[in-house]
């Protein structure tokens, strides 16, 4: 298909601004298979060579990344002798033979030979133009359409307004499509009527586009047909002028891009110096701003701890003032007491002075006197002290006394209690003493019935013996048979009449020895209760009590215990262990 994408016409668009680095724009028309032409192939290569400090770079011979970076994917035309002239004219344009080179891979640069374009055109508008790709189904879009001496070049629907307006091509088309060779048909319907069929033995398919309406169609397919008509060497020559033009502006353009270029560069990495001393700066005023402000909070907080201390020194200072005053008056106070008291001191001095006189008079009179209160004196406080310590040990010898009745009352009731301890204990050994009896004498009774049944057991054992050989007997009469089977009947009769009986008594038998059981429990938890109340109800007495009581209950204690515990042995047969 001889159609242009559009990321090939983004990558010519950037491509009219270049940069420092990029590779010189390269001016050709390239020619593939798959478009129009059988015959000779002319490709032209136009490099600008005017700067020597840009590295000169050739684009890769890869057919496929040459499509790509063309404005055509493929433009083969047959042409006559005058592309020979145009060749050797560009020869002598730029200079150097060697950057003219026939090579079938090189991209198509149709667009920068329409830059200086301001012939008319035979014919525009919009028609739908019907796109196909691999593996997808086909689309109709609308285009705006060109028709350009032997070329039909089409835009967006948007472009036909800037055509309006400048009377100018843009050139960066979606697609171009050479006519010089086709056939232009009217199709039937494909999807839209009034379509128009481009064809070319190199096309891979067919171009169709639609006209809105059949004149419109009527229109676009004579001036299409007219088109692929035209003189080739009329286009050719107007495009190699073009060319020249073309290549001094785009030379000049590319210098003056690069002056731009190294300016913006040295200016940014002017900049870029800056931008890292304004950061240094910043780091360095951080910082001081942060010391500055732990500094700040520092001093606040000592201009706070000041005005605290202020405060508190003008509070002791008002106070110290309050009492200043206060202690003024007080001495003022004390000055007008200690004038008035030095007026009675010399009174009383006076008074004081005559009555040592007389006392002088009295005292030895009193000497006398005191010597005898004294003997008085000392002799009542002996008489005190014996006072004393006769009532003392009257009321310990009181509190003795009561506490010796307090335990001889508790005493007494401790006797009492124990009586009637030891009469119970004894009524429960008697119990015990019978029940034992009992059980021994019913274990006697089971002994000499599990002897007697023992003996009934082998006589009915023997009847039964005498039964079996009575019954295998066969040719003995019924008679017979019936005398020797009645008593053995009878004995078996009788001893399964025992059986029940004392499978009876085996049954009230559990109840004879849990009885007993239960007196012994009730034995030894009673002894342990005795002893415990026992002891602490002993326990204070046997402090103030004299050692010979504490023997003799010691004793009554042991003579009980031993009875108890002969009792309970009495109590334990032989029988009973093996339950």
């Amino acid at each position: 298909m001889n159609e242009v994408d559009d990321d090939i016409c983004s990558r010519q668009r950037q491509r009219g601004y270049p940069s420092i680095n990029t590779a010189r724009p390269i001016v050709t028309t390239t020619t593939n298979d798959s478009t129009i032409a059988p015959a000779t192939v002319i490709n032209t290569t136009v490099r600008n060579s005017t700067s020597v400090s840009t590295p000169q770079t050739e684009l890769p011979r890869s057919g496929k990344n040459e499509e790509k970076r063309g404005i055509l994917r493929s433009l083969s035309f047959q042409f006559s002798t005058s592309l020979n002239r145009g060749k050797r004219r560009m020869k002598h344009v730029f200079g150097n033979s060697h950057e003219v080179e026939a090579s079938e891979s090189k991209p198509n640069r149709l667009e920068l030979a329409m830059y200086s374009s301001t012939l008319g055109v035979q014919h525009y508008g919009i028609m739908l133009k019907q796109s196909k790709r691999k593996n997808r189904t086909a689309k109709w879009n609308k285009r705006f359409f060109i028709l350009k001496e032997c070329f039909l070049v089409y835009y967006k629907v948007s472009e036909k307004k800037t055509f309006q307006k400048r009377k100018r091509m843009n050139l960066h088309p979606k697609g171009v499509v050479p006519l010089v060779g086709c056939s232009v048909v009217a199709g039937q319907d494909h999807g839209h009527k009034n379509c128009l069929l481009i064809t070319h033995t190199q096309f891979k398919s067919a171009i169709i586009v639609c006209a809105p309406d059949s004149k419109t169609q009527e229109s676009w397919l004579a001036a299409l047909r007219d088109a692929t008509k035209m003189q080739n060497t009329i286009s050719w020559e107007k495009l190699v002028e073009d060319l020249e033009s073309h290549g001094v502006l785009l030379s000049e353009e590319k210098k003056m891009y690069e002056e731009k270029l190294l300016a913006e560069a040295k200016a940014r990495q002017e900049e870029h110096s800056r931008y890292l001393c304004l950061e240094r700066a910043k780091d360095e005023l951080e910082k001081e701003r942060e010391r500055l402000i732990r500094m700040t909070k520092k001093l606040r907080d000592d201009l706070q701890s000041v005005k605290n201390e202020l405060k508190i020194t003008n509070e002791t200072k008002k106070t110290l003032e309050q009492e200043k005053i206060s202690l003024n008056a007080k001495t003022e106070h004390l000055v007008s007491n200690m004038q008035s008291l030095n007026l009675e001191k010399s009174k009383i001095e006076e008074q004081v002075s005559s009555i040592i006189k007389e006392r002088e008079k009295f005292l030895l009179e009193n000497q006398n006197l005191s010597t005898t209160a004294c003997q008085l004196k000392n002799r009542l406080m002996e008489i005190e002290t014996k006072t004393n310590c006769i009532l003392a040990e009257k009321e310990r010898v009181e509190a003795m006394l009561r506490l010796n009745e307090k335990k001889t009352i508790d005493l007494e009731k401790e006797r009492e209690y124990y009586n009637n301890q030891t009469m119970e204990l004894l009524n429960s050994l008697r119990e015990v003493s019978e029940q034992r009896d009992m059980t021994e004498a019913e274990l006697k009774d089971e002994v000499l019935a599990r002897i007697g049944a023992e003996k009934q057991l082998q006589a009915a054992e023997k009847a039964l013996e005498h039964l079996e050989t009575a019954l295998k007997l066969t040719g003995a009469q019924m008679s017979e048979l019936q005398e020797h089977i009645m008593p053995d009947v009878h004995k078996l009769r009788e001893f399964f009449e025992q059986c029940a009986e004392e499978a009876k008594m085996d049954a009230n038998r559990p109840i004879i020895m849990r009885n007993a059981l239960h007196a012994r429990r009730s034995l030894r938890r009673s002894k342990t209760r005795i002893r415990g109340s026992f002891r602490r109800k002993l326990a204070p007495v046997i402090t103030l009590q004299p050692v010979s009581t504490a023997t003799d209950t010691n004793t009554i204690l042991s003579e009980e215990t031993s009875n108890s515990e002969e009792s309970t042995t009495k109590i334990e047969p032989n029988s009973l262990m093996h339950l």
